[in-house]
């Protein structure tokens, strides 16, 4: 199926990734997942519907913006996730200055439904989750085995849906506590550091430049997050070098400078202590497999 094929997908978006699973489920299906995907709303994004043919749940990445639904208004922001169903009238406008970076999965069935009810989701307002980052990885993990052919896509998709809604639901708070001072600073230094990530040496440069005291980001990070600071920047620079290891012809030295070592073999250290194994063996054995 192609965007073009599903008519309820917005147009207002400067760009998005989807996939289609079963655009006309029956309507007596236990469970089954429609579509979904990620989508970069444009600065004139608003959606008005008074009816829409299935349940989705949504999650706002970045950016800001306000949802309407059934006459109450609530304002979005990253970490925000929010369930409409077929009778649920709402209104999604983006901040045109700061559009919304959406994801989003569209089901219906049965299952699903009685799963849906056992959560806050159906209390007709958002939900802001303690653990966004989780959140935008699960959603991630739907696109791709979404738009991965196999024997059991719809299965593996479906399975992806009850995680988010149940870990969703176990990692939401109060809203208050969603836009605490505290909350938003550990927000703005996470990100800061999965956009810096190659060119920041050490976390004590973080934390000058996120304009905070080491001591109380690793506090926000213990709060807020599974891993500390310096795990989180050192897993996203292995990951970028088992990328570049992977895909490129490039020598040891030249991966562990990419991604911001100067010692070879203090970056041959850190990635068999994440890894298991050192590059070298990492070569030959994606080689092997290729």
């Amino acid at each position: 199926m192609t965007k073009q094929a599903a008519s309820f997908i917005s147009t207002q978006v400067s760009s998005g990734e989807y996939y289609y699973l079963n655009l006309t489920p029956k309507k007596d299906t236990e469970e089954s997942v429609v579509c979904g995907g990620r989508e970069q709303c444009s600065a004139a994004y608003r959606i008005e519907r008074n009816r829409f043919k299935f349940y989705c749940i949504e999650f706002v990445s970045s950016g800001r913006g306000t949802l309407v639904m059934d006459g109450k208004k609530y304002s979005l922001r990253p970490g925000a996730i929010y369930c409409y169903g077929p009778r649920t009238r709402h209104i999604i406008e983006t901040n045109p200055s700061q559009p919304m970076l959406k994801h989003f999965v569209d089901f219906t069935g049965s299952s699903l439904v009685a799963l849906l009810k056992e959560t806050d989701f159906l209390k007709g307002q958002p939900l802001f989750v303690s653990r966004p980052f989780r959140i935008r990885s699960i959603f991630e993990n739907l696109i791709t085995t979404g738009n991965t052919e196999s024997r059991n896509r719809d299965a593996l998709c479906s399975l992806l849906l009850r995680q988010l809604i149940l870990y969703a639901d176990d990692s939401s708070m109060e809203m208050e506590a969603a836009l605490s001072p505290a909350w938003q600073t550990y927000l703005r230094c996470r990100q800061y550091i999965e956009k810096n990530y190659l060119k920041i040496v050490n976390i004590a440069d973080v934390a000058a430049l996120c304009f905070v005291d080491p001591a109380y980001l690793s506090r926000l990070f213990k709060r807020f997050a599974e891993e500390s600071p310096l795990q989180l920047l050192t897993r996203l620079k292995m990951g970028r070098a088992a990328a570049l290891l992977s895909n490129h012809n490039l020598l040891i030295k030249q991966v562990a400078e990419a991604v911001g070592f100067s010692d070879p073999y203090h970056f041959s250290r850190v990635f068999k202590r994440v890894y298991g194994i050192p590059p070298e063996s990492f070569i030959k054995m994606v080689r092997r497999s290729g």
